[in-house]
């Protein structure tokens, strides 16, 4: 039977922010700490959420989040909150299983279209790290490609000669990758374009008013691209492929 890792992670420092400045967070992750393991999983959110308020944000409080939701059985904001903690740290294996556990809960069982194998071998790199690692690999590459470089010129050696550029050129190879995936890793971070479906039950239309003709229903869990914004009304696309409008105040953004 599978069971769900419920780990709460407290943490010592704000360095695990982004944003992070004069607010000081520790006395609030201490006391959302003391509330989960009391078992008060509202009280535990609400601390995280008055981090949030200051926006501050991190993978490691983002997926706390998620596992106090589930606690509480709320598995749409469980799913949004282990979806915000992916985009943060795509590669943490703990973010994924719960993922994929709590999606087990979601009542609409949506097949994925495959990606073509090239976009499928880009994803598993760049989900690799972070778009800051990703963006220190870059960094050093560089730095390392500027190195070696100057000791090519400084060689007199050809066998020498050929060993660093041969290393050069692997690094080269590094720096594009890496650049690639900060940029892509970031993008989709920035684009807030993916969304969970927030309502029990959400009519999908035809067109973005109440006149459109009924196309299928959704629930809450669900995850979908929004394509498209008209007014109150949002397109959306699901993993399948099909498509719909939407009211905007039946999902939350990831």
């Amino acid at each position: 039977m599978k069971r769900i890792i419920l780990i709460i992670v407290l943490f010592s420092t704000a360095l695990h922010f982004t944003n992070a400045n004069d607010f000081n967070v520790k006395p609030i992750l201490d006391s959302a700490f003391i509330a989960y393991k009391n078992g008060n999983y509202q009280k535990c959110i609400d601390y995280y959420k008055q981090i949030e308020k200051h926006g501050l944000s991190s993978a490691y409080m983002y997926y706390n989040m998620g596992n106090a939701y589930f606690r509480l059985k709320q598995i749409d904001n469980a799913i949004l909150y282990y979806e915000r903690a992916l985009l943060l740290n795509p590669s943490d294996v703990d973010i994924l299983h719960n993922l994929q556990y709590a999606n087990t809960f979601v009542s609409d069982k949506i097949n994925e279209l495959p990606d073509p194998f090239y976009v499928s071998w880009f994803k598993s790199i760049t989900n690799l790290f972070s778009t800051n690692t990703w963006a220190w690999i870059a960094l050093i590459s560089f730095i390392l490609i500027l190195v070696l470089t100057y000791l090519n010129f400084l060689t007199s050696s050809s066998w020498v000669s050929k060993s660093i550029k041969t290393t050069a050129f692997a690094f080269v190879f590094i720096f594009v990758i890496s650049i690639a995936a900060a940029y892509a890793t970031y993008h989709i971070q920035s684009a807030h374009n993916k969304a969970i479906i927030s309502s029990e039950a959400v009519e999908v239309k035809s067109s973005p008013d109440e006149n459109g003709t009924l196309l299928f229903v959704i629930h809450e869990g669900t995850k979908v691209t929004i394509t498209d914004e008209f007014e109150e009304w949002a397109e959306i696309r699901l993993l399948d492929g099909n498509t719909g409008w939407v009211k905007q105040n039946n999902f939350e953004r990831i």
